[in-house]
C-alpha cells in the first residue's frame, strides 16, 4: 500500500476508492511511519518518525509537531521547556515541574520559578535547604565514596571567591585534618548573642575559653569577665592563683595579663618565655633588636632589648623628654642617709642578700613604689617596692664629688710635697 497523499477519500470507481481507504487505513495504523513527513498534515495528528526512531503529533497549528516518546525502547520525550513552562507538570498544578534548563541539566520549577538545577557536576538549590524530619535527629551527611577525597561545604556570597569565601573542609582520612578557610578582607566572626562563653577542647577537654556572660565562670561573684579568654576552665578574675594562663577584661577594658605555672617540670621551666629570631636582626638605629615595648597613654616610656648577647632594660632618657634641668648636688649628704642591710625574705630564708628597707629610702623617692603599712580594703597589705636602679645618678653624683674631694687634696698634697 502506498502513502496517502491527504485524509481526504477521492469521488471515483469502487476499486480506486477501496485502494484509497486500504491506504488511509494504514496509514493510521502505522502512524504515517513511512520515513518522512506526511505530505498534509493536520492537527492534532499522529506521526511515527521513523528517521528520528520517535513518535509525534503536529500541534493544533498543523506545521509544528511534538515528539514525545521513542520507537525503539519507549523512553519518553518532551520539549525542553523553562521555569515559567515546564516541559513535565503536574494536573492541578500547570505552573509546577520539570524542564531542560541546559545540556545534561535538570530543572526544577515551583510556581514558575526555577528552584533547583540537577546537573552532572552536582545540584544547585536555589533558596532554602531545609532538613526537617518528622521525628528524631536532623542530620545533614556530606560523604565521601573513600579515603581519597576530601569533604567540604563552601559558602559562596560574591562573584570573586567563587569556590568559597568560607569554606569547611574535612581532609582525606580517617587522620585528616578540618580546617576552616576565610578568604577576604572582611572578618571571621564568632558571635555566641546571647552571652554563652566560646570554648576550646581537645581530646574532649577544655584548653580556653572566652567569657560571655557577666560573671565569672563559676556564677557565684558578680565579676563582670565579658571577653575574658582564659585556660583550662579555670575561673575569669584580676588574676589567678591555680595554673593557667587569663587575658582579663571587663566587657570592653582589658585589665591585664595573669601566668600561673605550676610546680616544678623537666619539661618547661620558665613562665614566660621570649625569643628573638636572628633573621629579625640587632639593633641598628635602635629600633630592631626589641623584646618588649613599653606604652602610656599611646606614648612609649621603656624597652627590653638585645644585643644578640645580653639583654638591655631602657627607660626613657631623651632630653626631649625632660624640663628644669639641674645639676644634681649634695650626693654624699643624701647617700649617707641609705641604710644597707644583709637580710632573707619570709618566703625564702635559706637565701641572704643585701639591699634596703624600702620606706628607709628616702633620698631618692621616685625608687620607692608604695606607702609604709599600706593595706587594702580587706587589710590584707600593699607591699612596698623599690626599683633600686634609680639609685644609680645619686650614686654617680656621690662619686664625682668624692673624687673632685680627692683631686682636691690630691693637689694640696702635691703641693706641699713640692713646697
Amino acid at each position: 500500500m502506498a502513502k496517502p497523499a491527504d485524509y481526504v477519500v477521492d469521488n471515483d470507481t469502487g476499486a480506486n476508492v477501496r485502494t484509497d481507504l486500504n491506504n488511509l487505513f494504514e496509514a493510521i495504523r502505522q502512524n504515517n511511519g513511512y520515513g518522512s513527513e506526511p505530505t498534509v498534515k493536520y492537527n492534532y495528528m499522529w506521526y511515527a518518525n521513523t528517521s528520528s526512531s520517535r513518535m509525534a503529533f503536529y500541534k493544533a497549528n498543523a506545521t509544528d509537531r511534538v515528539e514525545f516518546i521513542s520507537l525503539t525502547d519507549g523512553s519518553f520525550l518532551g520539549p525542553d521547556g523553562s521555569a515559567s513552562n515546564p516541559s513535565y507538570t503536574f494536573t492541578n498544578s500547570a505552573s509546577t515541574g520539570f524542564y531542560r534548563s541546559a545540556s545534561n541539566q535538570i530543572g526544577v520549577s515551583n510556581n514558575s520559578v526555577n528552584t533547583a538545577l540537577f546537573k552532572t557536576t552536582g545540584t544547585e538549590i536555589k533558596g532554602k535547604l531545609e532538613v526537617a524530619p518528622a521525628s528524631g535527629d536532623a542530620d545533614f551527611d556530606i560523604k565521601t565514596s573513600g579515603n581519597s577525597n576530601d569533604s567540604a561545604i563552601n559558602l559562596i556570597a560574591d562573584t570573586t571567591h567563587t569556590t568559597g569565601g568560607l569554606i569547611l573542609t574535612r581532609k582525606q582520612s580517617a587522620n585528616g585534618n578540618s580546617e576552616i578557610l576565610h578568604k577576604g578582607t572582611g572578618d571571621l566572626v564568632l558571635d555566641t548573642d546571647d552571652k554563652g562563653e566560646i570554648r576550646f577542647k581537645t581530646d574532649s577537654t577544655e584548653r580556653w575559653h572566652i567569657s560571655g556572660d557577666n560573671n565569672d565562670t563559676t556564677g557565684t561573684t558578680t565579676l563582670d569577665t565579658r571577653g575574658s579568654l582564659v585556660s583550662h576552665g579555670r575561673t575569669a578574675g584580676s588574676y589567678l592563683t591555680t595554673a593557667g594562663a587569663s587575658f582579663f577584661s571587663r566587657d570592653t577594658i582589658f585589665e591585664g595579663l595573669s601566668l600561673v605555672k605550676s610546680g616544678p617540670s623537666p619539661v618547661w621551666g620558665t613562665v614566660l618565655h621570649i625569643n628573638r629570631l636572628a633573621s629579625a636582626g640587632l639593633p641598628d638605629s635602635g629600633s630592631t633588636g626589641r623584646l618588649i615595648e613599653f606604652h602610656y597613654d599611646s606614648g612609649g616610656v621603656g624597652t627590653i632589648t638585645t644585643n644578640g648577647s645580653a639583654t638591655a632594660y631602657n627607660v626613657g632618657s631623651d632630653y626631649r623628654l625632660k624640663d628644669n634641668i639641674v645639676d644634681l648636688t649634695d650626693g654624699i649628704t643624701r647617700l649617707k642617709t641609705l641604710k644597707t642591710y644583709r637580710f632573707s625574705y619570709k618566703n625564702n630564708s635559706a637565701l641572704t642578700v643585701d639591699g634596703f628597707l624600702a620606706h628607709e629610702v628616702t633620698a631618692v623617692p621616685e625608687a620607692v613604689t608604695g606607702v609604709k603599712d599600706e593595706v587594702d580594703s580587706k587589710g590584707d597589705p600593699i607591699y612596698q617596692q623599690i626599683d633600686q636602679s634609680k639609685l644609680v645618678p645619686l650614686l654617680v653624683a656621690s662619686l664625682q664629688e668624692a673624687i673632685a674631694k680627692i683631686e682636691t687634696l690630691e693637689t694640696k698634697v702635691a703641693a706641699l710635697e713640692a713646697g
